[in-house]
């Protein structure tokens, strides 16, 4: 039976799907596999590593301590919030969790979940966010932050969340939280001082 161009036409769209199929399957990167861990220090000590794993140590406290002032406001473990499954930063996973920790973030993690609450530096953060690097993915369209310039995050924290900003650690790494009282303590924040995030 002498084929028609039609079905000539669709055998060959058929192959060429066929064919690009073939081509992800081979070269494609691995997909990462999926992890889930169950004991807090871990997850903590995950965050830590991928949100500010090369920062200095002061960022990294303070960093593990708003993490752990989060899960407690959600009424979750850290594990629940970050690691079910670990991964990057999502609207389901607040913070990221992608990244294997060292030692010293489990260290780290083991000291600030056993810590009594009077020890956090940062009066109750829950949120940090670094401003320059949000506008910059923010600029490149990067997955999760089109149209999300820190400004617009700014706005939508204080409008739309009702949190305030509690203070800078240096240049880069800003704190904020629930609002609060006149009267409720406040963050250490660099040498002591309570500092409040500036617009830029």
């Amino acid at each position: 039976m002498k084929r028609t161009p039609r079905r000539t036409r669709r055998r060959r769209v058929i192959l060429a799907l066929a064919l690009c199929a073939l081509a992800v399957a081979l070269f494609a990167p691995p997909s990462e596999p999926v992890v889930y861990v169950v004991d807090d220090a871990e997850a903590l000590a995950r965050v830590i590593r991928s949100e500010v794993g090369g920062s200095p140590l002061q960022h990294r406290v303070h960093v593990a301590w708003a993490t752990r002032n989060l899960a407690t406001a959600r009424r979750q473990t850290v594990a629940e919030m970050v690691c079910s499954p670990c991964g990057p930063q999502t609207p389901g996973r607040p913070v990221s969790s992608r990244q294997l920790p060292t030692d010293s973030d489990r260290q780290l993690a083991r000291y600030v979940l056993a810590a009594p609450a009077i020890l956090d530096p940062t009066g109750g953060a829950t949120q940090f966010i670094d401003p320059a690097l949000q506008d910059e993915l923010a600029k490149r369209s990067a997955p999760g932050y089109v149209g999300r310039p820190y400004r617009r995050v700014r706005r939508t924290w204080s409008e739309q969340y009702r949190w305030e900003p509690y203070y800078r650690l240096g240049p880069d790494l800003e704190f904020w939280g629930p609002r609060r009282g006149r009267d409720a303590p406040r963050s250490r924040g660099q040498g002591g001082t309570p500092r409040l995030a500036m617009a830029s």
